[in-house]
């Protein structure tokens, strides 16, 4: 049902994209009987060769000139997100100096701001909270764990809001908030476009992207916008041919370590083995519905988005460039639905909005566990070495990874806000937000449920550790936020967010010993989560609190401000699954922030921002020796940021020049205790100058965040005859970053180098249509952008691969609007 559903889903997609397409004419006729008149392209040519045009904002909840927010904050709009081919997480990631992520591969990502970031150790469940929160339009998409990943078409711009936000926006924004704001439907007007590009990467695989959107008026106030997708990428990582033997102990009493081998089994991957491997298939739509009436407006909107990754999106060097060697399949299915309704109206002078959003989303997921299996694989270790079927054979001991896990999240905000009359601006208002996060995983073995040794080893169909776990989650808030103008052109802005946090737990999480310790019988017969409960404590964590936020901005002159900000974020704690009696406490983060915002005429802009940040009670999660691959989150101690963001716009005629670049210094600022041991799940209370004591001295530095990042971009217009044409070279740059906040797993791992890459591309355009070429990472750069492992890094070091930007890739697009 779940890959029929899917199937569906596709066909009437790619039957609306086709009738996109076919009703391009019809609309584009249509347009000239209305009274809207199409902008004349030379009129537009001028504009831009006027100068700088401004960027409009909401990042306060209402529309501001982003040179007037008291705020650091980059916004890519429309025509940057065209200009540089933006359609992933990944790709305006790259674009935003502030952020950085570890990933995975598509859909696996998590996102961080000024180096407020942690170590994705580990593939089990973990209930840590993310740092940053994600928008799409008024609508947080944050959920406990992996970020969904939003296909970027037919967008007004993308917003990144660096530092703690949690006065407006209280999901889970400590470190900074991302905001995709997507064109909305307009009255009126008939218009729509569709984009159609072939890619491929220079040694990989051939894709393909198929966009299309569509601006209908029904009646004088109503009106409906169609977006559809389709997005085949091609492989560049390759599965290379290989076997493997595994050694087969039995029980020796005359061996000092109790073992001694007896045999051996070898294993093949012809069945998997494929060059380009790694392929994306993605596919989705929205459709949004304006209904005016008076002084209010109703927008209902609808998304989805499917996601079939395949293969690893990290290669392993010691196999080869981009090449891995995985032993059974690896697959990442991926369905999301958000369903919106935002009301904005008037009761008296005062405006209101009102933003309902339910989001579902289920995750179908397979790892291959081969480098897991054989890091495990070691005399004394339960392994299904000893597993035997009923002829007496062994059966193939290699561990595979099954997850189907699903999220589901409700959240209601209203928000009022005072006449614009008044001598002060105050926005007040009350947010709700519901979150479960249903986890069941197997790391299985094929056979282990039918093999004559394995009855009491096994818990569900063949998995050997099995994870079935509810987790709840719960927020409330109260806020306030208003600006007054005390003396000319000096404003002071002020607000604060009263919330209460709840979550809990409930499930079973381990091996079939976890569940006969427990006093539960294996293989579990029972209905899920009621077969046997070892991870609810006696009382769920709550805790409330409250975050604020103060600033000072001075409008030296119209183009030219300069302001102070200080705000607070904060992130609830709560229990470990694998550690129920050991739970983690809330950790809090302070910014103070002064920055300028300036203008120079109409042909250059530049703004920049230094920060001072602390966070207290640093979250962190870790996987200790001998939980087969999960772990735990801790409390690190405290650190801080030092860190200054810049970015410029210019622009003379057809030649403009843009950048930004943030260089961030983030180190522990107390020393980060360690576990009591390998295999447990207690930390020190105290390790201050205890060397042995200790996972991370102070100074230590926050991993996964380059000390700086940056891009630019040169583009120069010009006319060949009736044509307009370009010429684009863009770079993107970042220094090293470390692994690990552990000293010792940093080494383990290695850090990660620095690299540049550089882009390009051409084009040219007539009227409504263009096309153009591109080629990215012109010098096929292995920039590295984070080492992954799966299981405990003492463990698994040896199998650690490497996520890294994509390679070269050569791509020709069409575009038309009408």
């Amino acid at each position: 049902m779940y890959r029929s559903h899917h199937r569906q889903a596709r066909k009437w997609l790619l039957g609306a994209a086709t009738s996109l397409t076919a009703l391009a004419p019809i609309a584009a006729y249509a347009q000239e009987g209305t009274s809207s008149v199409p902008a004349d392209p030379a009129t537009e040519a001028s504009a831009k060769s006027q100068g700088l045009g401004e960027i409009v904002v909401t990042a306060t909840r209402r529309q501001e000139s982003i040179q007037k927010v008291p705020i650091s904050l980059q916004a890519l709009s429309a025509e940057k997100l065209e200009q540089r081919q933006v359609q992933s997480f990944a790709d305006y990631a790259a674009l935003l100096p502030s952020v950085s992520f570890a990933s995975l591969g598509p859909g696996r990502s998590d996102l961080y701001f000024r180096g407020i970031s942690f170590d994705s150790e580990g593939a089990g469940d973990t209930s840590q909270l993310s740092v940053a929160g994600i928008y799409l339009d008024e609508i947080p998409l944050t959920t406990a764990g992996r970020m969904p990943e939003v296909h970027v078409y037919d967008m007004q711009r993308v917003e990144a809001l660096s530092g703690p936000q949690g006065t407006l926006f209280g999901s889970s924004s400590l470190s900074g908030t991302l905001r995709l704001i997507t064109n909305k439907p307009k009255l009126g007007k008939i218009e729509g476009g569709f984009d159609i590009e072939g890619n491929k990467y220079d040694k990989g695989g051939f894709g393909t992207v198929d966009e299309g959107f569509l601006n209908i008026p029904v009646t004088d106030n109503v009106a409906v916008r169609i977006v559809g997708f389709y997005d085949h990428q091609g492989g560049y990582i390759d599965n290379k041919p290989a076997t493997h033997t595994y050694p087969i102990y039995g029980a020796d009493s005359s061996s000092e370590s109790g073992y001694s081998q007896t045999g051996s089994y070898t294993i093949n991957n012809r069945n998997v083995a494929q060059n380009n491997f790694n392929t994306v298939d993605e596919y989705g739509g929205r459709i949004s519905v304006l209904v005016q009436e008076g002084d209010w407006t109703f927008m209902p909107q609808y998304v989805y988005q499917y996601l079939d990754a395949k293969g690893s999106f990290n290669y392993d060097p010691k196999v080869g460039d981009l090449a891995v060697h995985d032993f059974s399949p690896t697959e990442n299915r991926d369905a999301w639905m958000q369903a919106a309704l935002t009301i904005n109206g008037k009761v008296g002078d005062f405006d209101v909005v009102s933003s309902t959003g339910y989001f579902h989303r289920r995750i179908k997921n397979s790892n291959d566990y081969t480098y897991y299996t054989v890091a495990y694989d070691t005399p004394g270790n339960t392994s299904s070495i000893w597993f035997h079927n009923s002829d007496g054979s062994t059966i193939n001991p290699t561990q595979e990874y099954h997850g189907d896990n699903t999220y589901n999240k409700f959240t209601q905000e209203v928000r009022i806000s005072v006449p614009k009359s008044w001598p002060f601006s105050l926005t007040v208002g009350g947010f709700y937000q519901w979150q479960k996060k249903s986890i069941n995983e197997d790391y299985s073995i094929a056979g282990i449920s039918g093999s004559s040794d394995g009855q009491q080893s096994y818990l569900r169909r063949d998995a050997f550790y099995l994870t079935e776990v509810d987790r709840t989650y719960q927020d409330y808030a109260l806020f306030a936020e208003g600006t007054y103008e005390v003396v000319h052109n000096l404003k002071v802005t002020g607000g604060v967010r009263l919330f209460r946090a709840k979550n809990k737990a409930i499930g079973f999480e381990g091996v079939a010993s976890t569940a006969q310790d427990a006093g539960c019988a294996v293989p579990f017969t029972a209905p899920r989560l009621e077969a046997c409960d070892n991870v609810s404590v006696a009382h769920p964590y709550s805790e409330g609190g409250e975050t604020h936020k103060a600033s000072v901005s001075y409008q030296i002159r119209p183009d030219k401000m300069v302001y102070f900000t200080y705000s607070t974020g904060f992130r609830p704690g709560g229990s470990n699954t694998i550690a129920p009696d050991h739970p983690y406490k809330a950790d809090t983060l302070s910014n103070f922030e002064i920055g300028f915002k300036t203008g120079w005429g109409r042909h250059f802009r530049l703004n920049a921002a230094a920060y001072y940040e602390k966070w207290k009670g640093v979250q962190y999660f870790v996987v200790p020796v001998g939980y087969n691959g999960n772990g735990l989150t801790l409390n690190a101690g405290d650190a801080r940021v030092y860190g200054i963001e810049a970015d410029f716009d210019l622009r003379f005629g057809g030649f403009s020049l843009s950048g930004s670049g943030s260089y961030n210094d983030a180190k522990l600022a107390t020393d980060f205790c360690a576990l009591t041991s390998s295999g447990s799940t207690e930390q020190f209370s105290s390790c201050a100058g205890d060397a042995d004591k200790t996972a991370a001295a102070k100074g230590t530095r926050l991993p996964r965040q380059p000390r700086f990042k940056g891009q630019i971009q040169a583009r120069y217009e010009y006319k060949i005859g009736e044509l307009g044409s370009f010429l684009q070279f863009a770079a993107n740059h970042q220094s090293s970053s470390t692994s690990n906040l552990d000293t010792l797993k940093d080494t383990l791992l290695g850090d990660v180098p620095g690299f540049t890459s550089v882009d390009f591309s051409t084009g040219i355009s007539k009227d409504k249509w263009s096309v153009q070429f591109y080629i990215d990472n012109i010098a096929d750069k292995r920039g590295q952008l984070s080492r992954n492992t799966f299981c405990a890094i003492e463990v698994c070091s040896d199998s650690t691969r490497t996520y890294t930007i994509k390679p070269r890739i050569f791509g020709l697009k069409f575009s038309n609007r009408f």
